[in-house]
């Protein structure tokens, strides 16, 4: 079996490779959601990751790419638990309960603040704008997406939706309110928000 850790220069035995490969990995993304959470992106340099996650800085570019790329991860992974659903939840109810948890996440944790700091740090940054879209956005769109078109084909949405602007009428009114600040981001706008979008989505009587 390969060395799982040989751009740290480190010799490993074949068969222990792999588990303290996962487990280094492991140790770095947490140390990149802790620092981000601490910090945000400028605490969270390849060095600060990997001094504190035990590791040299080659291990950590051995599985990402640029700082930005393994910060929000780190990130993703610490906000994992605003993702999660109940089994055998309609899509409604699904959609309602992923967007009240995103306001949840971004208004009793420093998320919030975070990820304020890095859209306007993403204006000016390609490299963390691209990340911000594949490590944030995409795997969460996705999911969205998904459950949206479980919707669809059970008869719990409209069949005509086009399921990315139905993504966006759900969704960017909390990212619009938590930049802008304009008005209250709370869980019963959340709440109402989907219910007036669902209202359009549904399907004919």
């Amino acid at each position: 079996m390969t060395n799982g850790d040989a751009a740290g220069g480190e010799e490993e035995g074949p068969r222990r490779g792999r588990p303290r490969s996962e487990a280094r990995r492991a140790a770095i993304l947490e140390a990149a959601g802790d620092l981000m959470l601490e910090g945000g992106l400028k605490a969270a340099t390849v060095e600060a990751i990997a001094a504190r996650a035990g590791v040299g800085k080659a291990t950590v570019y051995k599985w990402w790419p640029s700082r930005g790329a393994v910060a929000l991860e780190g990130f993703m992974v610490r906000a994992a638990d605003s993702w999660s659903l109940p089994e055998h939840t309609s899509a409604p109810e699904a959609l309602r309960i992923l967007a009240v948890a995103a306001v949840r996440l971004f208004t009793r944790s420093p998320s919030g603040q975070l990820m304020r700091a890095l859209t306007a740090d993403a204006q000016s940054q390609p490299e963390l704008s691209r990340a911000l879209r594949e490590q944030w956005l995409g795997p969460r769109r996705a999911v969205a997406a998904e459950l949206i078109r479980q919707g669809m084909s059970r008869g719990e949405l409209r069949a005509d939706l086009d399921v990315e602007i139905t993504l966006d009428l759900i969704f960017a009114p909390v990212y619009y309110r938590l930049l802008y600040g304009h008005a209250e981001l709370t869980e019963d706008f959340a709440e109402r928000m989907v219910d007036q979008v669902l209202a359009g989505a549904a399907p004919p009587a």
